[in-house]
């Protein structure tokens, strides 16, 4: 084998080797999990897989078994009475920590929210902090100079939250 070659090897075998590093990196940082339910949900409730994979994400890390300070459970953190609300009947905390009643019903909220608030920051908004919150920060010039579009909140975490959410969506969009 020539020096050139040899070389040559050497190179391609350590550009192999960084993009199999950068792959499972990304792989770990932008997880894909639950994918069925993902896309089957998209579709019913008309949301981006994107959309769902970031929200996931960013809520849980992709853990179905999460449980927040707050008592919001599951994949897409849902409390227990919104999703009681949302499907109709009581639910238990296990039934939030199955995947595809979380995912189902946190695309039925999400779904709910595009239908109140046209823009996908008031979504993100309402998705953390309440629909309530929401609307009386859209009434307030501070907060928003059209009624309706939010220009911040007064909570730093909401706030962080719309961030993260949509830089994870930039790069599922990317996916």
């Amino acid at each position: 084998m020539s020096k050139t070659t040899l070389i040559t090897f050497y190179i391609i075998t350590i550009l192999a080797l960084f993009l199999a590093i950068f792959v499972c990196c990304f792989n770990f940082l932008y997880p894909q999990k639950y994918k069925d339910y993902v896309l089957i949900c998209s579709q019913t409730y008309n949301l981006e897989p994107a959309l769902i994979f970031s929200v996931i994400n960013v809520e849980s890390k992709f853990d179905c078994s999460a449980v927040s300070s707050s008592g919001a459970v599951g994949l897409m953190q849902l409390m227990p009475s919104t999703a009681s609300w949302l499907y109709g009947e009581e639910l238990s905390t296990d039934d939030l920590k199955n995947p595809e009643i979380n995912i189902e019903l946190g695309c039925l909220y999400l779904s709910e929210l595009f239908k109140q608030f046209n823009n996908i920051e008031c979504v993100l908004a309402s998705y953390n902090a309440g629909p309530t919150n929401v609307s009386n920060w859209l009434s307030n010039s501070e907060f928003s100079a059209d009624g309706e579009t939010l220009n911040s909140t007064p909570f730093s975490e909401t706030n962080n939250y719309i961030k993260k959410v949509k830089n994870n969506l930039r790069v599922y969009s990317l996916i």
